[in-house]
């Protein structure tokens, strides 16, 4: 009897797990309406009556924040969108006319957030020019700033009330011979300054480190330091060797800041002298 138990209760876990995965699948697929796919390829396929629409079956997130498309070919009207939209969105409406969507559309450069009138927001786009859409997840108020750029270039961004799982990739077309090609794992990186370790403070509170070099056996090291009353700034460059670094592991890295900064002041003259501490 125990065996007959065990083995219903096995057959009951794998329907489960099939139950599980198909809700899944069909969670995650992508759709797509008055369009050929062929790859990461899509071309309008329509009497240019009809829009053409594609909508991404995963929604944007933290580890990926970011889509891009390249536009191959404008067709007759260029009426190319890239935005991103709610899961429901309707197949026949182009990204951006709809109420919870927004969309940067290539034949007018305006943007569209969740209407049919657009706003001016950039330049239009022609053949070979990329479109990219992102998400930033700086705000606290429950807004999401949404940015778009164009040629690895940001050319603006809108907040909008939504949460990112709310928010699916989206591209759409509305004219004979638009094709594109759609990079759903597109990297997109503010620039920085190679060669730099930058040292935020906000009120004496150090936050952040970033690119340390390290060139033979010296650690060379750019220090910037900002200071949020009274806007004053300052740059501080220095060198230490490796025997120098094995003693940041004994003390914390701002004791050994400190020490470094108020020696470099004092041989440049800067200031009053800090009194030195001991390691």
């Amino acid at each position: 009897m125990d065996d007959i138990n065990l083995h219903y209760r096995f057959l009951n876990w794998r329907r489960r797990i099939r139950e599980i995965r198909d809700v899944r699948a069909v969670r995650y697929r992508d759709r797509w309406r008055n369009m050929f796919r062929d790859g990461d390829m899509l071309r309008y396929h329509g009497d240019s009556d009809e829009v053409g629409c594609f909508v991404s079956g995963r929604p944007l997130s933290k580890k990926r924040r970011y889509f891009e498309v390249t536009v191959n070919d404008t067709g007759v009207r260029g009426m190319i969108a890239v935005g991103l939209v709610p899961q429901s969105h309707k197949l026949d409406h182009q990204p951006g006319w709809l109420p919870n969507s927004v969309a940067f559309h290539a034949d007018d450069g305006k943007l569209y957030n969740g209407s049919t009138v657009g706003q001016q927001f950039g330049a239009k786009c022609c053949r070979g020019d990329k479109i990219g859409c992102g998400i930033s997840f700086d705000s606290d108020d429950g807004q999401i700033t949404v940015f778009f750029t164009k040629n690895g270039e940001e050319i603006g961004s809108v907040e909008i009330p939504a949460s990112p799982e709310d928010l699916y990739p989206a591209v759409g077309m509305h004219s004979l011979g638009e094709e594109v090609v759609l990079d759903l794992n597109a990297d997109w990186r503010a620039e920085e300054d190679d060669g730099q370790m930058i040292v935020d403070s906000h009120e004496e509170d150090w936050s952040r480190l970033h690119d340390v070099k390290v060139t033979g056996t010296r650690l060379v090291a750019a220090l910037q330091f900002r200071a949020e009353k009274g806007q004053k700034q300052w740059k501080l460059g220095f060198s230490v060797t490796t025997a120098d670094c094995l003693g940041i592991a004994q003390r914390s890295w701002i004791q050994w800041f400190y020490r470094k900064t108020v020696v470099r002041r004092e041989q440049m003259g800067e200031g009053a002298r800090a009194p030195r501490t001991r390691g």
